[in-house]
């Protein structure tokens, strides 16, 4: 009897050992698996980043052209001569063109990333600045809005005050022709000096989020270095 209790007592505690055996497994299993996945977070955030930055490095560039050349034309606007310069085209696409000057980050990893919840394998403390940093767009848009708001203002009020000139000249590569005759007009000059200042505007938010990128960059290197 007692062989057979001890038999039992045996078989009882192989099948335990085996229970725990491949609880440990599976969760070692899922462990293994849950650090991967973290990995991959981390390797898609900092190609993020690198993205961002690289995007943002060359539109910074790109608007400090822009805003050297806008301040040219109102700091010299009653002399301010264009027509027959080399550069008027690019010149012009810097003061007209505000849809494709404008700043439009591609944050597609991110979104989805928040959209898969697989956002929240990483630290929190990333989640809130990547939160931060994809919320101060609403803030660039604001300001590049404005500027839109502003350009299309001087259209229609060439539109409405100078039409006789249309038959002659047209926008908006004939922006400069339409300004030597508007010299006087001092409500294009207004709105030509809000777009600078607007423009100025941009180019500081995204100096200051191209600052807040190389922060978390920083943070993504750090976390995955010392985390996986």
């Amino acid at each position: 009897m007692k062989n057979i209790f001890a038999r039992g007592g045996i078989e009882f505690l192989a099948v335990l050992l085996g229970i725990s055996s491949s609880f440990w497994i599976d969760n070692n299993s899922k462990q293994a698996e849950e650090d991967s996945k973290r990995n991959q977070v981390y390797v898609m955030l900092q190609n993020q980043v690198d993205e961002l930055l690289q995007y943002s490095n060359s539109k910074l560039s790109q608007y400090d052209t822009q805003l050297a050349r806008f301040q040219n034309l109102v700091d010299n606007w009653s002399s301010f001569d264009l027509k027959n310069a080399p550069d008027k085209n690019d010149y012009i696409k810097d003061i007209w063109f505000s849809i494709s000057n404008a700043y439009y980050p591609d944050f597609s990893i991110y979104e989805t990333l928040i959209n898969n919840g697989d956002i929240n394998l990483v630290d929190f403390e990333v989640i809130l600045k990547f939160g931060r940093l994809y919320r101060s767009m609403d803030g660039i848009n604001s300001v590049q809005e404005k500027e839109r708001e502003w350009r299309d203002f001087i259209e229609n009020h060439l539109m409405q005050n100078y039409s006789d000139l249309f038959s002659t000249f047209g926008l908006p590569f004939g922006l400069f022709d339409f300004f030597a005759a508007s010299k006087d007009d001092q409500v294009i000059y207004a709105h030509l000096k809000s777009i600078l200042s607007v423009q100025g505007a941009r180019r500081s938010r995204v100096q200051a989020l191209r600052e807040n990128m190389k922060d978390i960059q920083a943070q993504l290197v750090e976390l995955k270095e010392s985390d996986l």
